[in-house]
Order: structure tokens, then C-alpha cells, then sequence
């Protein structure tokens, strides 16, 4: 009788622990864009101090892992919660989970073609040069909401665990404070090596 209710809760673990390893690269990471609101010149050289850290095959290898592994056990719960049980905070954190599903898709899709197909550094360049070839209106709400939803999605998750705290509001709060910092400083109008430009048609 209880058996579903089980299988969900040991669903939900091993998506917590795969969400814990993500979450250490998402530190790194997010850590190494703050840096962007020093200039350019110091987000690379974080970036550059950090990736024999994480850009090797071990880590790049696990990390791919825990993503499709987050990725696959989000979709399973959201399908297995049917969408009246859905209110609240978990209604929150299925729409921030979709949101940021796709945002990942996209991401590691984009890394993975600049690196191996167009044989681009993915440094800052890369991740700003959509804003200045023309497509801000995608690349606008794409960052915005993909960080903003990391963090939404963060806060419900600390929510079911710190009922009654402002901790999760607090976190929600700051992801969307970022993810606008973050469209600002991209969309800002630095030098661009004219390679990173001439990717885009």
C-alpha cells in the first residue's frame, strides 16, 4: 500500500545526493562568474586557476553523470506527482525544476558544441557573445531565468527541510538578484574577439 510512496521518497533521496554534487561544481562556478563584476580579465583568471580542478575527464565525467541522473529523477517525480497534488511550494519547485531542465539541456549542449565543434575557449566570450551578436532577446530571458530558477529551485529544497526560516526566501531572493546582475554585466559592452562574434549567423 505504501510501496509508491516509498519508491518517491527514495527517489527523492538519490536526487538530493546527486544534487549535492552539482551543487559543489555550481559553487565553483557560479563563484567564477561573481568574479565577472571585477572585469573580464578576472573572471578568466579565476576561471583559468580553477578548471584543472574541474575540467578533467574524472570530474567531467561524474558531473555529466549527475546531471542526467538529476535531470531523469526530476522528471520521474514531476511525473509521478499528479498536478492537483501539486500546490505551494512543490508547485514552485516542478515549474524552477522544468525551467532549470532546460536550461541545463541547453548549457552543457552549447559548451560541449563550442568546445568540440567550433573549437572555442567557453570563457566569458562565450557566454556573453549572444547579447552582442543580436539576440538579446533570447539570451535575456535565458540567463535570467535558468540562474534565477537554480535558486528558486535551491530555496524549495531547503524549504521542506527549514519550515518557518527565511533562509530559503533569502536564497530565492539573492538567485534572482544575480541572475539580473549576471544579464547586466553580459549584456554590458566590452571588446570582443571577433571569432566568438562570427559563430552566430
Amino acid at each position: 500500500m505504501n510501496a509508491p510512496d516509498d519508491r518517491n521518497r527514495t527517489l527523492r533521496g538519490l536526487h538530493l545526493t546527486s544534487g549535492l554534487l552539482i551543487a559543489v561544481f555550481m559553487t565553483v562556478h557560479i563563484g567564477n562568474h561573481l568574479a565577472m563584476f571585477a572585469g573580464q580579465a578576472a573572471h578568466i583568471a579565476v576561471m583559468e586557476a580553477l578548471r584543472p580542478f574541474y575540467r578533467n575527464p574524472i570530474a567531467e565525467t561524474l558531473l555529466m553523470l549527475a546531471l542526467a541522473f538529476q535531470l531523469s529523477t526530476g522528471v520521474a517525480m514531476i511525473w509521478r506527482t499528479r498536478a492537483e497534488k501539486r500546490q505551494g511550494l512543490a508547485r514552485w519547485q516542478a515549474i524552477s525544476g522544468v525551467v532549470l531542465a532546460l536550461f541545463i539541456l541547453n548549457h552543457v549542449a552549447a559548451v560541449w558544441g563550442g568546445r568540440l565543434v567550433m573549437r572555442l575557449d567557453t570563457n566569458y566570450h562565450f557566454a556573453a557573445a549572444g547579447f552582442h551578436a543580436g539576440y538579446e532577446g533570447f539570451f535575456v530571458p535565458y540567463y535570467f531565468f535558468g540562474v534565477a530558477a537554480l535558486f528558486v529551485h535551491a530555496a524549495c529544497a531547503l524549504a521542506w527541510r527549514m519550515r518557518g526560516r527565511v533562509v530559503p526566501l533569502t536564497v530565492g531572493a539573492l538567485g534572482i538578484a544575480l541572475a539580473a546582475g549576471f544579464v547586466g554585466v553580459m549584456a554590458s559592452d566590452p571588446a570582443f574577439p571577433p571569432r566568438y562574434l562570427e559563430s552566430f549567423p
